[in-house]
């Protein structure tokens, strides 16, 4: 009796690639699915503080011809050269960024198992497995949730990692020099660690004076290098902004602690298998960017002058050589070498699913707890860490009623009415209140008479603002000013008039 046969799936056949990449696949979907939850939660409203404040008034701005070419150069435009032509084709800026969080987040994680596959030369389970970890540790959550640019940027560099050291023929130096590029002109920190590692990449060919493998740097390295020039100049030299700032000849006890402490603060948790990892993993691309990262997050203790650029954000871009090397130790604990079966078998039961458990209610805690009732641990850096994933410039219990009070706004506005805002209210003002963009005064982080005064000075004679109810006011301001009287109340916020 002849046999059934059995059914083969054809050998390009879209299911057997799906099969052939599940693990590949799993590293993209999984860390979107994660970052997708917060922004299912708040529904139609953007997270991050970055999104709704910065991303999408400048959106709307380079669409309107509103930024010249100096200021475009200035912010690394790579972002909104995606942004602004969705944005020209019809689609809302809030759900351009809604969506491309998610896409980023699933990017920046998929391009890191590519590298620890090509370069660390992991199994699929174990890039897996390190993916996982990335994806639910706080500090990447914190990176997901509004530094667009920054996981761009990080796309580009992992990219440009996973390539061989040795470049083989000019199509991968060009692909090489085109995404060291495309990371300076996605972000300006991210810019300067793909130079870092490109020059610590050639050094040692250099030193030998290789003719080939200096020509090969300057290929790559130059058109990054120019670009990267043209965004410092515009962005911080032309407006008198400084490369560099004074420093105290020793810093105070309050800047130690405060800069220090965020660094412990980030990554204490992982610290034992941070150590560990770090023995056992001789790639030389992930300890020179921990390394340059190191020295950017202490430099605010430098004499005399320093680097003048926020040591938090260096802290930040720690976060994938760590998250990596604590999978490294990870996997080190899974497989001791000299220690009785025993003891393995214990670490694997115990140790393992603990640590694993651990961090995903850390994270789930982080993704689902409301601003207001944030874990205390996430509320000891508030500048640097937002308290919760559901949030964006206000808690996601505010945004309908900030939404609703900007509708009623937009009927009290008269030719000779302006609203002032505080920065965190400015971008939803300029996304929802689209006819009134001339009529929106930004007065940033200062008092709303500052606002008052910069809309009398423009000629405006009624002035509006939205902020919360005495008491309830975030940013320090916890109260309005006197001269505000309320006209509309709705939840914790209100629509003032200056009399």
């Amino acid at each position: 009796m002849a046999l059934p046969q059995v059914e083969t799936l054809p050998p390009n056949s879209l299911s057997r690639i799906l099969i052939g990449n599940k693990f590949a696949l799993a590293a993209f979907l999984l860390p979107l699915a994660v970052r997708a939850i917060p922004e299912i939660i708040v529904g139609p409203y953007p997270i991050g503080y970055d999104a709704i404040t910065f991303y999408v008034p400048a959106t709307i701005d380079w669409a309107a011809g509103r930024v010249s070419l100096m200021n475009m150069l200035g912010t690394a435009p790579l972002m909104y050269m995606i942004s602004v032509p969705a944005y020209l084709f019809g689609a809302d800026p809030v759900w351009i960024f809604k969506i491309l969080g998610p896409v980023l987040y699933g990017c920046m994680a998929s391009a890191l198992y590519r590298f620890t596959r090509l370069r660390l030369e992991w199994s699929q389970r174990k890039s897996l497995a390190g993916i996982a970890v990335i994806t639910v540790y706080f500090i990447t959550l914190r990176i997901g949730w509004d530094l667009y640019r920054t996981m761009l940027g990080l796309v580009f560099v992992l990219l440009s990692l996973s390539l061989p050291h040795e470049s083989r023929g000019n199509r991968e130096t060009v692909l090489r020099s085109v995404l060291v590029t495309l990371a300076v002109l996605s972000d300006q920190f991210i810019g300067a660690i793909a130079l870092s590692l490109t020059i610590a990449r050639a050094l040692l060919p250099c030193a030998k004076w290789n003719r080939q493998a200096v020509t090969r740097t300057g290929e790559v390295f130059g058109p990054g290098a120019i670009a990267f020039a043209l965004i410092l100049y515009t962005g911080i030299a032309l407006p008198n902004v400084g490369l560099v700032s004074e420093h105290p000849p020793l810093p105070s006890t309050e800047t130690i602690t405060w800069n220090i402490g965020f660094l412990a603060y980030a990554y204490v948790l992982l610290a034992p298998l941070i150590f560990i990892g770090w023995r056992r993993t001789p790639n030389s691309d992930l300890r020179n960017w921990s390394i340059v990262c190191l020295i950017g997050a202490v430099s605010v203790l430098f004499p005399f002058l320093g680097p003048n650029a926020p040591s938090g954000r260096w802290v930040l871009l720690l976060d994938l050589p760590f998250c990596t090397y604590s999978t490294a130790g990870l996997s080190v604990l899974m497989t001791p070498r000299g220690l009785p079966q025993t003891l393995i078998g214990r670490i694997r039961k115990l140790a393992i699913p603990s640590l694993s458990l651990f961090l995903i209610i850390l994270g789930s805690l982080y993704i689902l707890v409301p601003a207001q009732q944030a874990m205390t641990y996430y509320t000891l850096f508030p500048t640097l860490m937002p308290t919760s994933m559901i949030q964006n410039s206000i808690p996601s219990s505010d945004m309908p009623s900030l939404r609703y009070l900007l509708n009623q706004a937009a009927l009290d506005m008269q030719d000779s009415s302006v609203l002032i805002t505080h920065e965190g209210i400015y971008g939803w003002a300029r996304e929802y209140l689209p006819g009134y963009s001339d009529r929106v005064v930004n007065y940033g982080h200062a008092s709303p008479i500052l606002g008052v005064q910069m809309a009398r000075s423009a000629g405006y004679s009624k002035i509006l603002m939205i902020w919360w109810v005495n008491g309830s006011g975030w940013y320090g301001q916890r109260d309005v000013p006197s001269g505000f009287s309320p006209l509309t109340v709705d939840g914790n916020m209100a629509i003032y008039q200056y009399n």
